[in-house]
C-alpha cells in the first residue's frame, strides 16, 4: 500500500479506532516503533497467523468475526500460559476490493474483545494482498509464573475447560450452509479465550504438571502433554461434547466423539494434574489419563481400543513427500 494522503488518513481511522489512555505506554501507535514500561513478572510473547483459503471463507466470516477471531487465537495462548495480555501488533493484508468500512469493521471487532481483556492494538502493519486476507497478529503479556506443556507425568489425569468438538460441529454447518446450530457456528467464528481462569490457575499453579489450549482437537494436544514420552487413555463417555454436536452428528450419520477428538479450534483449557489434586479442579472434565504404556486408547466401559490412524488439522501435510 503506498504512502499516500488517502492512506495516510485510513491509518488515522485505524489510530483513533484502537487507541486506548494507558500510563504504561512510553511511546505509543504512530511511530517508528511502540515503546512501554515492561510489567513485573515475566514477559510473554505469542504470534498468530489467519490465511484466506486455509483456515478462514470469507462466505461465511465477516469483518466483525475475523477481527474477533484473529485476536481471540492469540488471547488462547496467552490464557494457556497463565497469563495476562497487555499489548497487541496486527499485520494486515487484503485485496484491493475490500473497502475502508471493512476495515473499519475488522478494526471495531479487534478492539471491542481487546478491551474486554484490558489489553489494547499500539501497531502492526498494513498492505495490499493478491491473494486473499492474510491477518498476521502478535500479543505482548505477562505472567507470575508461565504454565507449559512440559511437565506432564504417567499417572496424571488429563482436564478440560469445556466442551470439545463444537467448533468443527459450526466449521461444518456454515461450510454445508445447515440452518440452527448457532452456538456451534459462534464457537467456530467467534470462540471465547479462557482468559477467565488465569487467577484460578495462577492461584493453584503448584498442582499443574502441563497446560495447552485444544487448537488441534484432544488427541493431537494430548500428544503434545505428553511429548511423545508417555501414552494416554481417552475416557470416552466422560467427553464434554454439546447438544450442537450431538445433533449434527445424527444428522450426518456419525459419531459426536469424532468431532470431540479429532475437531480443533475450541480453544479451550487441556491441562495434566496428580489424581491426588483433582478436587483442585473439580469443575473442569475428567476426559483421560496419562500412562507409561505407548499409545492412545479409547477407553468405555465395555472396551478398549487403541488409536492407530490419527487424523486431524497438518499445516505441512504435502512437504513431507
Amino acid at each position: 500500500m503506498k504512502n499516500t494522503p488517502n492512506e495516510w488518513s485510513l491509518l488515522d481511522k485505524i489510530k483513533f479506532r484502537v487507541h486506548r489512555d494507558n500510563p504504561n505506554i512510553v511511546v505509543p501507535l504512530g511511530d517508528d516503533a511502540f515503546v512501554f514500561k515492561n510489567y513485573p513478572g515475566y514477559s510473554v510473547i505469542c504470534q498468530d497467523m489467519l490465511v484466506e483459503g486455509i483456515h478462514f471463507n470469507l462466505d461465511y466470516f465477516s469483518p466483525e468475526d475475523l477481527g474477533w477471531k484473529a485476536l481471540a487465537v492469540n488471547l488462547s495462548d496467552i490464557a494457556a500460559m497463565g497469563a495476562r495480555p497487555h499489548y497487541i501488533h496486527v499485520s494486515l493484508a487484503i485485496p484491493e476490493k475490500l473497502t475502508n468500512s471493512w476495515l473499519d469493521d475488522f478494526y471495531l471487532s479487534m478492539s471491542g474483545l481487546a478491551d474486554q481483556y484490558e489489553c489494547q492494538i499500539v501497531g502492526g502493519d498494513l498492505c495490499s494482498s493478491k491473494s486473499g486476507v492474510i491477518i498476521d497478529v502478535s500479543i505482548h503479556g505477562s505472567c507470575e509464573k508461565p504454565l507449559t506443556r512440559q511437565g506432564t507425568q504417567p499417572g496424571d489425569l488429563l482436564l478440560s475447560s469445556g466442551p470439545l468438538g463444537l467448533s468443527q460441529t459450526g466449521l461444518i454447518a456454515l461450510s454445508q450452509n445447515f440452518p440452527e446450530y448457532e452456538v456451534a457456528k459462534k464457537k467456530h467464528r467467534r470462540p471465547v479465550p479462557r482468559l477467565d481462569l488465569q487467577s484460578l490457575l495462577q492461584q493453584k499453579n503448584k498442582y499443574i504438571h502441563g497446560l495447552i489450549d485444544t487448537s488441534d482437537g484432544l488427541i493431537n494436544d494430548s500428544l503434545r502433554l505428553c511429548q511423545e514420552k508417555f501414552g494416554f487413555h481417552v475416557f470416552i463417555e466422560n467427553l464434554p461434547i454439546h447438544q450442537d454436536t450431538n445433533k449434527l452428528a445424527f444428522q450426518l450419520g456419525t459419531t459426536p466423539e469424532d468431532y470431540a477428538l479429532w475437531g480443533g479450534e475450541d480453544f479451550e483449557l487441556l491441562m495434566t494434574v496428580h489424581p491426588d489434586h483433582y478436587e483442585e479442579f473439580s469443575d473442569w472434565h475428567l476426559v483421560g489419563q496419562v500412562t507409561t504404556e505407548p499409545g492412545v486408547f479409547l477407553n468405555d466401559s465395555i472396551r478398549k481400543t487403541e488409536i492407530t490412524e490419527f487424523r486431524g488439522w497438518q499445516h505441512f501435510n504435502d512437504f513431507s513427500k
